[in-house]
């Protein structure tokens, strides 16, 4: 079924110009081949035909019918390349196109102009044979730019996202360090190892013996490490949501008591942070992540 009826093309200017923005001039010559033989010259790069060619193609009675037809949508057809030369330019066509006409103007018609002719001829049977292989092959033509432009769509909201993320990350990345990007991605593997700063304190007597011996972390380095800053109680707020008991924290018998996590536990901890688990505030530009 036609998407549009012949009528339309007959009475409507747009439609005429909606239609013919879907073909090529390449395309518009194979709609014509596609009826009938018309031979199209080549000339400064543009396939031209007269207006005595289309006269014989379309089967009219005479060419004053097509020029009566030009005349009345002079506008459109200029759009299309469609003009008239004279002098020296008509010399030119002379010497490389058989010109039967003696006339010292000649109007020289694009493939786009004849088609856009065929749309305006109601008297002739080849016209309306024009016609219906028009509306026929922009049928298949919408389809396919349809499916092109949903790709284009498709293409351009992936390269905003990547886009986000990447304006994302360098947010992160900037404020808390490349490991945290890893970590908020969920990629935990990704960041280089580094050598941890492991914290040891060795009570002694008096005579400056060791006593006991604890090696961990404490709240102020979890606090940086997993980009609380400064904010400690938002840290032991966020490792108590995640299963850290009071009874993982080791209590150095010391004139200061500190609390302290076993070093051990930190591949736990990281996992936990990249996989987001527990309750915690955002990082500035985390809310943005595409992956969220």
């Amino acid at each position: 079924m036609n998407l549009l009826s012949e009528n339309v093309l007959i009475e409507s200017a747009t439609a005429r110009n909606n239609q013919l923005g879907l073909i090529s001039p390449e395309r518009a010559q194979s709609i014509l081949l596609n009826v009938k033989s018309l031979y199209f010259s080549l000339w400064r790069g543009t396939g031209i035909s007269t207006t005595e060619q289309l006269a014989d193609f379309f089967e009219v009675q005479s060419t004053a019918t097509i020029r009566k037809v030009y005349q009345r949508h002079k506008d459109e057809f200029d759009a299309d390349g469609v003009k008239t030369i004279r002098g020296k330019d008509l010399k030119d066509v002379r010497d490389r196109v058989s010109l039967t006409s003696t006339s010292s103007n000649v109007t020289l018609w694009t493939p786009r102009g004849a088609l856009r002719l065929a749309m305006l001829l109601t008297d002739s049977e080849v016209a309306k044979l024009v016609r219906t292989s028009l509306l026929n092959a922009v049928e298949k033509v919408i389809p396919a730019q349809t499916q092109e432009i949903e790709k284009l769509k498709l293409e351009l909201e992936l390269a905003k996202t990547q886009e986000r993320l990447l304006m994302t990350t360098q947010a992160i990345a900037t404020l808390h360090g490349s490991e945290m990007v890893a970590l908020i991605l969920g990629k935990p593997e990704a960041i280089i190892t580094k050598t941890e700063r492991v914290e040891t304190l060795i009570p002694v007597d008096q005579y400056g013996r060791a006593v006991s011996k604890y090696e961990g972390v404490g709240i102020t380095y979890l606090a940086k490490r997993y980009g609380f800053g400064k904010n400690t109680k938002a840290c032991y707020h966020w490792l108590a949501t995640i299963g850290v008991s009071d009874e993982q924290w080791l209590i150095e018998p010391a004139l200061v008591k500190s609390k302290k996590l076993p070093r051990d536990l930190l591949p736990w901890l990281d996992k936990q942070y990249a996989n987001k688990k527990g309750t915690r505030q955002m990082l500035l530009g985390e809310l943005d992540n595409p992956n969220d």
